[in-house]
């Protein structure tokens, strides 16, 4: 890549306060274990599985089973560290891992299906660079994605219930999370302490329940309908009995969505890098094209990023980059 390494930057100058920025800082690591006094109990019946296969059974635990089981005794917690996917999330990707502790999204997502979203390079929705994982329910993204599909746009409950006409019974089923209270976007937007579900799961569940979305689209309007009507009646009552107290429309609408500048946007998202097989350094984050960062349209969304082999691509579809922009060939 020694060719084009004067048409990229590793990073934008600019803090997008995602929920790495956040979280309580770390305290400092032992520089050296050995000191530590050696197990003294065994993990009982497990002690008799084949390593391998014990290996294999861990990896797939949700995340909060596993860190219960690695808090067990020094011989769990040993035997747990010494996993090489744990090893490889602890190493590189410490943040989503505490993150996902925090946000208390640890019972849906498996220490296995978090190291293979580390060893992806590619965004699930559009197939760029993901350089950030949503880890309400463990899926690689870009920042264009996750700032403007709404799969990505976790939802208060009372609105989720509202949308895709669910009850909230079936609502606390789902995947959710525990606000960081803290400062988030580009935009610095201040996110209060609240529970909110994942979209796509809230989505799912009001397809299951209703049967189709065209029947689950006619029932939420249906309850939309008796709101209205029956705020329209409040109304007039109050203004029969000369009350002056305002009567409240009840939500009928969706919240604005800012996209980029949604702080609800940046609660569930941090910054992991790619663990690459193939690479001589084997983690990459990344990085963004010269050419590109002046335009707000693709191919050329100054928010791409790239890895060498999807660079080469970029560079054939858009074009050489002269006086820092592209060519179209």
């Amino acid at each position: 890549m020694d060719k084009y390494s004067h048409l990229m930057y590793p990073k934008i100058n600019l803090n997008n306060h995602t929920l790495d920025d956040n979280l309580p800082p770390l305290q400092a690591q032992p520089q050296n274990n050995s000191l530590d006094p050696p197990p003294t109990a065994s993990l009982g019946a497990l002690d008799r599985l084949p390593t391998e296969l014990l290996q294999e059974i861990l990896i797939q635990l949700d995340l909060s089973t596993f860190m219960t089981f690695r808090c067990t005794n020094r011989r769990a917690k040993e035997f747990a560290d010494h996993l090489p996917q744990y090893k490889a999330i602890t190493t590189n990707a410490r943040n989503a891992l505490r993150g996902i502790l925090r946000i208390g999204t640890s019972r849906w997502i498996t220490c296995k299906s978090l190291f293979e979203n580390l060893r992806t390079s590619a965004c699930e929705q559009c197939g760029d660079f993901g350089g950030y994982l949503y880890i309400l329910t463990c899926r690689r993204v870009c920042f264009v994605c996750f700032t403007q599909d709404k799969r990505y746009l976790p939802l208060r409950p009372n609105e989720a219930c509202r949308r895709f006409g669910l009850k909230r019974a079936i609502i606390q089923t789902l995947p959710c999370m525990r606000v960081i209270p803290g400062i988030y976007s580009p935009n610095e937007k201040k996110a209060t302490k609240t529970t909110l579900v994942d979209y796509e799961s809230a989505f799912d569940a009001g397809i299951a329940r209703h049967g189709s979305l065209g029947a689950m689209d006619e029932f939420v309007a249906g309850v939309a309908a008796k709101k209205l009507q029956a705020y329209g009646r409040r109304v007039i009552q109050a203004q029969q009995s000369g009350s002056s107290r305002r009567t409240r429309m009840p939500p009928l609408v969706d919240p604005f969505d800012a996209s980029s500048g949604n702080p609800l946007r940046f609660v569930a998202i941090v910054r992991v890098p790619w663990l690459n097989r193939t690479s001589q350094d084997g983690v990459e984050w990344g990085f963004y094209c010269v050419g590109c960062a002046r335009s707000i349209d693709f191919p050329l969304h100054w928010r791409r990023q790239f890895t060498p082999a999807s660079f080469d691509q970029h560079m054939i579809q858009c074009g050489d980059i002269i006086n820092g922009r592209h060519q179209a060939a």
